[in-house]
Order: C-alpha cells, then sequence, then structure tokens
C-alpha cells in the first residue's frame, strides 16, 4: 500500500512540475519577444547601457526558452513530418541565437545588426 501511494505522489509531483515548466516556456510570445527587443533598442538609443545590457540578458532567457519549447515540440511531435518541421525551426533558431550571442559583445555599435537578427529570432517563434 505504501509504494502505491509514493508511486502516486511521484507521480503527481512529476506531472505538476512539468505542466508548470512548460507552462511557463510558453509565456514567451511574438509579441512579447518583439515588445521587449523595441524596449532595449531605446535604451541603446538613448545611451542607457546597463539597462541595455539589462534587457539583452531577458531576451537571452526568453530565447533559451523558446528554443527549450522548440526542443519539447521535436520530441511530443505525432508524426515524422511534424518532427522535420520543428527540427527545421529549431536549426533556424539555434543559428540565429548564435549570430546574437557574437553580436552582442558591443550592443551600441552592433545595434542595427542585433535588431535585425532579434527579428529573425522572432519571426520562428510559433
Amino acid at each position: 500500500m505504501k509504494r502505491i501511494l509514493l508511486a502516486c505522489f511521484l507521480l503527481t509531483a512529476t506531472l505538476s512540475v512539468s505542466s508548470v515548466q512548460h507552462a511557463s516556456a510558453q509565456a514567451v510570445t511574438a509579441t512579447s519577444f518583439s515588445t521587449t527587443v523595441n524596449q532595449m533598442d531605446a535604451y541603446i538609443a538613448a545611451g542607457n547601457m546597463p539597462m541595455a545590457q539589462a534587457t539583452f540578458d531577458t531576451l537571452n532567457r526568453m530565447m533559451k526558452t523558446v528554443l527549450a519549447v522548440t526542443k519539447a515540440s521535436i520530441a511530443g511531435a505525432a508524426t515524422p513530418a511534424a518532427t522535420d518541421a520543428y527540427k527545421a525551426i529549431i536549426h533556424n533558431q539555434i543559428a540565429t541565437y548564435h549570430s546574437i550571442w557574437n553580436l552582442k559583445t558591443d550592443l551600441a555599435t552592433n545595434r542595427t545588426a542585433i535588431h535585425a537578427k532579434l527579428g529573425e529570432f522572432d519571426a520562428t517563434i510559433y
């Protein structure tokens, strides 16, 4: 009886944690991402580099969340065609992420290029 109760408790805890993680991962929308990109761009334009860097850090977390959602979509795809579609998306996301990461060293100088690459990443959010 104790084993059954323990198994039920562990199953419930596991489902609860994965539901919370998936729900928070889906909180990144193309709109919220775009708004944050524009906010960072405004900070750079105003010369407020500490806030621009903090906003970039937020964008970095958002991009990692989007990548995690896509990875989960690959794992949960119902058909091979869906898996292939999600794999194509994640390859684009990763390539764009790496480009952004390489540009982040100087937000002010690379402002236009970063904004463009962040726009490309935004286009991959589903």
